[in-house]
C-alpha cells in the first residue's frame, strides 16, 4: 500500500473542507462568496466564475464583470435567488453586490452551517481511512507480513490524527471569525 497516495487523498478532504468553509461569509466581501452561485445562461447552469471576473471593491462590495454583457441580468437574478442576503445592483455592464452586516442570529446560523460542514469533512477523512485499512487487510490476507501491516496502520492513524487536529484548528478559527463583529 502506498502511504503517499493515502496522504494525497486525506489532503483532498482537507482542501475540500477549506473550499466549503470559504463560502461561508464572515461579513467581509470575498470572491468566494459568489463565485459558485449557479447562473442560467446559454441554456446551461454554471457557476458565476465561468461567466465573469469577480473582484472585491471594498470590505462590503463585490464587483462582478461578465465577459458577455447580455447575461448581466441572468447573473443579477442568480445572486438574488441564491438567498444569501446579498443586495445586487446593476452598474452599467457590471453588477455590484453589497454585503450586508451580519446580525447575531445570522452569525449563529452560519456557525451551525460551518459545524455541519466540518463534520462532513471528518466523515470524509474517516471514509478514506476505512478504505485504506480495508486495503491493508486485503493485502495482509494476500501475504503482507503482520509487522509491515502494523507499521502502515500506525502511519495511517498518525496522519489521520494530524488531519483531525488541523480540522479542529480550522473550525476554531472560522467560528471565531464568524462570531467577531
Amino acid at each position: 500500500m502506498d502511504i503517499d497516495l493515502f496522504k494525497v487523498d486525506i489532503q483532498k478532504c482537507l482542501d475540500h473542507l477549506n473550499d466549503e468553509l470559504s463560502q461561508i461569509r464572515t461579513g467581509r466581501a470575498t470572491p468566494e462568496l459568489v463565485q459558485e452561485i449557479p447562473v442560467n445562461a446559454y441554456e446551461t447552469m454554471a457557476p458565476i466564475k465561468n461567466y465573469a471576473n469577480i473582484n472585491v471593491m471594498d470590505a462590503k462590495t463585490i464587483a462582478i464583470q461578465p465577459w458577455d454583457k447580455s447575461i448581466v441580468d441572468n447573473i443579477s437574478k442568480a445572486v438574488t435567488n441564491a438567498n444569501m442576503g446579498f443586495l445586487p445592483s446593476r452598474d452599467g455592464d457590471r453588477i455590484l453586490v453589497k454585503i450586508p452586516d451580519l446580525t447575531e442570529e445570522r452569525r449563529k446560523e452560519y456557525v451551525k452551517v460551518m459545524k455541519e460542514r466540518v463534520e462532513d469533512g471528518r466523515v470524509a477523512v474517516r471514509q478514506v481511512r476505512q478504505k485504506y485499512m480495508k486495503e491493508l487487510d486485503d493485502m495482509q490476507a494476500s501475504g503482507l507480513s503482520e509487522d509491515e501491516a502494523d507499521r502502515a496502520r500506525e502511519e495511517i492513524e498518525k496522519v489521520v490524527k494530524e488531519i483531525n487536529t488541523k480540522i479542529e484548528e480550522i473550525r476554531e478559527e472560522k467560528e471565531k471569525d464568524l462570531l467577531t463583529i
